[in-house]
């Protein structure tokens, strides 16, 4: 069999039925949902609109092995998310929820860990399990004891999850608990199937966005550049629904450029000054609509920013952040960013780590998302967006759209970058707190490493400048984390 070309799509759903999925629904977003059979038949549209497809499966091990092979070989999606049914095997464990496995195991004790950060819109109440066991007959009687390991029981994503696995491809697994795989079953069953199906279409919300965008610009004395902004904002080819440009307690000319734009801005003016945060805080508090995105002051776009964005966001609704690729002007010279400063895309906790790699001028990104994660943290003079970014990708892909559609500029002498030149100091603060919130040994391991190194640094810099009292904070934080 020829394989196709490649592929735009980026997101495969698996699910066992037909009826596990609002055909219809998707159908009307131009999202197609085909069986293996018809795949192999010659059904595949490459022209499709969407980076969605769904997959039925078909029930059991072989089938569902059989189908996640095709996805792999033509293909090659950025993310696999098997959905369906399960059983729960302790009635502590409620039925008609989801159900997020960490592990997956089949009956000869094979387990694989799963991706348990979705490439979706996390449904609202989740149960978080250890194991998931596929077994490939079910039963209704006495469990078998070496079921009882697991706290949930389904038959085919174990068969999915090693196909990926070892092809290295991102694969996600979220059950609907319906039944205490007991003698009440059948019953169960069917009586929180339908409860299923709703549930379902409420997890595929997310392609129902308007994509109506909010442009919020924080400003601090830019009299200079302000005007650049926001007539970058005015001059795009796909006009935002409002602008709102938050004033923080200007003293020179920027309130009367803001009011000789009249009505086409919405002016907020703070009563004192308190920094980026809280500036950006506030606009986000007036939006009317759910995507937000963000413009410094001293930054511009290009015409065709957002109208690449939105398109983007068309063929991949799943994601609820993304940015556009920038170009840098230095000193009114244009320059190539760093290898480091490389902008990564989907999984971009760990790159993240080290230093800011998701500039607010060019993300997109949802208002729940940001109300969600305590948008960004007013204490915080510096590296904010750091600390914000770094919450919201250890959970949620980050897309990017590829388009150079952002012009940033440095090397001005107002830069806060230049009034706080221990910037990883408010890095490091930021990592003691994710350390001390995460649960899991293998994100803690890798903030541990960053850290110990970031403080590293610190403390030798602080004694070749003779701070010894900042110098020994550092060590007294590297000695709680050893702890």
């Amino acid at each position: 069999m020829k394989k196709p070309g490649p592929q735009p799509f980026k997101l495969i759903i698996l699910a066992a039925l037909k009826k596990e999925v609002p055909k219809d629904l998707l159908a009307s977003h131009g999202i197609p949902v085909h069986t293996l059979a018809a795949l192999k038949a010659g059904a595949l549209d490459q022209r499709s609109p969407s980076g969605i497809m769904v997959v039925i499966t078909g029930v059991g091990h072989k089938a569902s092995e059989e189908a996640a092979r095709y996805v792999r070989d033509n293909l090659a999606p950025l993310f696999v998310l098997n959905i369906g049914t399960c059983g729960v095997t302790n009635k502590k464990y409620p039925l008609g929820k989801w159900i997020l496995p960490e592990h997956v195991t089949n009956e000869e004790g094979d387990m694989l860990k799963l991706d348990t950060r979705l490439p979706v819109p996390r449904p609202e109440k989740m149960i978080n399990v250890r194991s998931l066991i596929s077994v490939r007959k079910s039963s209704i009687n006495e469990l078998p004891e070496s079921w009882k390991g697991h706290e949930a029981i389904d038959m085919e994503c174990h068969a999915q999850a090693k196909v990926f696995h070892d092809a290295k491809i991102n694969f996600h697994c979220l059950k609907f608990s319906t039944d205490h795989s007991d003698n009440n079953t059948f019953s169960n069953f069917n009586r929180n199937f339908e409860l299923f199906a709703g549930e379902v279409k409420k997890l595929f919300n997310f392609i129902d966005d308007d994509h109506k965008v909010t442009v919020i610009v924080p400003v601090y004395n830019r009299q200079h550049t302000i005007r650049r902004a926001i007539d970058s904002i005015l001059a795009q080819s796909l006009q935002p629904e409002e602008i709102i440009v938050v004033d923080d307690c200007s003293t020179d000319g920027t309130k009367e450029t803001l009011k000789s734009y009249g009505d086409k801005l919405t002016c907020v003016f703070l009563s004192e000054n308190s920094g980026p945060s809280r500036a950006r805080n506030e606009g986000v508090k007036c939006a009317k609509t759910e995507w937000i995105a963000f413009l410094d002051s001293d930054d511009c776009w290009e015409k065709d920013k957002l109208k690449n964005q939105i398109a983007y966001l068309t063929r991949c609704p799943f994601y609820q952040i993304l940015q556009s690729e920038e170009m840098w002007i230095r000193n009114g010279v244009r320059v190539n960013p760093c290898k480091h400063h490389k902008k990564p895309k989907v999984w971009i906790w760990e790159q993240s780590l080290e230093r800011c790699l998701v500039s607010p001028s060019g993300v997109l990104v949802k208002r729940s998302l940001l109300e969600r994660y305590g948008s960004f943290d007013e204490e915080f003079p510096v590296c904010e967006d750091y600390d914000l970014w770094l919450k919201i990708s250890r959970h949620h892909p980050v897309g990017l759209e590829p388009g150079l559609s952002v012009i940033k500029y440095g090397g001005h002498s107002d830069q806060l970058s230049r009034k706080y030149p221990a910037m990883d100091m408010f890095r490091v603060r930021s990592l003691i707190r994710l350390l001390e919130n995460e649960p899991h040994p293998e994100f803690r391991e890798k903030i541990i490493d960053v850290l110990a190194r970031k403080l590293n640094i610190l403390i030798k810099g602080y004694e070749k400048r003779k701070k010894t009292e900042e110098a020994e904070k550092c060590r007294e934080m590297l000695a709680f984390m050893s702890k």
